[in-house]
């Protein structure tokens, strides 16, 4: 499929299957092509549903390389681990734009609301491929758009236990329409994020753990077709301040989801102005990468592996301002990709008053 900014036509030197189908296969793979390449993939890759809930929507946490399952993240924390959120004691709303590559794009709304009963935050994902063109099987135009669109939309609720843990859940639904001409296909189910939190210290430490996209596939694209799995796993982090050096936080965050391999996120953020000014880093590496770092070690490099996570490094600043009792956080993140696209910008808003 050979891909530019708006035509699908063949992939990897294979023609193209009839439109129909193609559409579907290639959709797919459009909002799925930060997936490693073909000689380092999991066996697993690919088999799964709405990859879209497994990609990160807020700078912060893209700053650090993915690293948010144990960090104070306020609102941000519905989309990774929805225990975060039960610390939120005022109301905030939050926004973005994610660019993944090419012209494929997505983007985080919510709001999250404290009660006594615990804070509930109403929130939606959404990522697009925009239109494009369709090529036939002989490489030529057929005059026909074609757009493939994720979307999520959940409800978080989060309460602390105590002084220093808190819990929560976010149950969401998720539906991918895909469009070519006069022909469409949809498919939609649901999941459910459970995690937790532990802060101790003031802050200083804290620990998260989250089981994400527990779920099912309700209806298939063509009515029976429902072959694939949720893409469900487990997170778990950790976040520090050095008792030296208090204005950097170090977070590690650990991962295991439904055809992937473990990855591992090293990231920190490091305080340049007390509560208006931050930057942050973060890098991600999975086991195949530490097991290709050995090969090398033992002389046996693979001139063919290319790295398993497409993402590696992350970059990323953060500003934030009070404005008549209004207090804004500006984030922005850059994600560095390995070789198959430029690198991708991130921007989110969280407004809490």
């Amino acid at each position: 499929m050979k891909l530019n900014s708006r035509t699908i036509g063949t992939f990897g030197g294979r023609q193209t299957v009839p439109p129909a189908v193609s559409v579907l296969s290639i959709s797919l793979i459009i909002i799925a092509l930060f997936a490693p390449p073909a000689s380092s993939q999991n066996a697993d890759a690919g088999t799964v549903a709405f990859p879209f809930l497994v990609m990160g929507y807020d700078a912060r946490s893209m700053a650090m390389g993915g690293a948010a399952c144990a960090v104070n993240n306020g609102l941000y924390g519905v989309l990774s681990n929805p225990a975060a959120v039960g610390y939120v004691n005022t109301t905030q709303v939050m926004g973005g734009y994610r660019q993944v590559m090419m012209d494929v794009w997505g983007y985080p709304i919510g709001i999250a609301m404290p009660t006594k009963y615990g804070a509930f935050s109403p929130y939606l994902i959404a990522m697009t491929s925009g239109d494009f063109n369709v090529i036939d099987e002989d490489g030529f135009l057929t005059g026909d758009r074609a757009r493939s669109s994720y979307t999520a939309l959940g409800v978080g609720w989060a309460k602390t236990v105590g002084a220093n843990i808190a819990v929560g859940a976010a149950l969401k639904g998720a539906y991918h329409y895909i469009g070519a001409g006069e022909e469409s296909y949809s498919a939609d189910g649901f999941a459910l994020d459970v995690g937790a939190q532990y802060r101790q210290r003031n802050d200083r430490v804290a620990y998260g753990v989250a089981l994400r996209n527990l779920g099912f596939m309700r209806s298939g694209y063509w009515g029976e077709w429902n072959e694939y799995e949720m893409p469900y796993g487990i997170e778990a982090g950790v976040a520090f301040v050095p008792k030296h050096i208090p204005n950097l936080r170090i977070a590690l965050d650990a991962n295991k989801f439904n055809g992937d391999y473990a990855n591992f996120e090293p990231a920190f953020e490091y305080t340049v102005v007390s509560k208006i000014f931050w930057v942050r880093g973060g890098y991600a590496f999975s086991t195949m990468d530490v097991d290709k770092m050995l090969d090398v070690f033992r002389g046996e490099r693979d001139e063919t592996y290319q790295k398993s996570s497409v993402n590696t490094l992350s970059l990323g600043v953060g500003v934030a301002a009070a404005v008549d009792n209004v207090d804004l956080k500006l984030d922005a993140a850059m994600q560095f990709y390995t070789d198959i696209s430029a690198p991708a910008v991130v921007v989110s808003l969280l407004v809490g008053f």
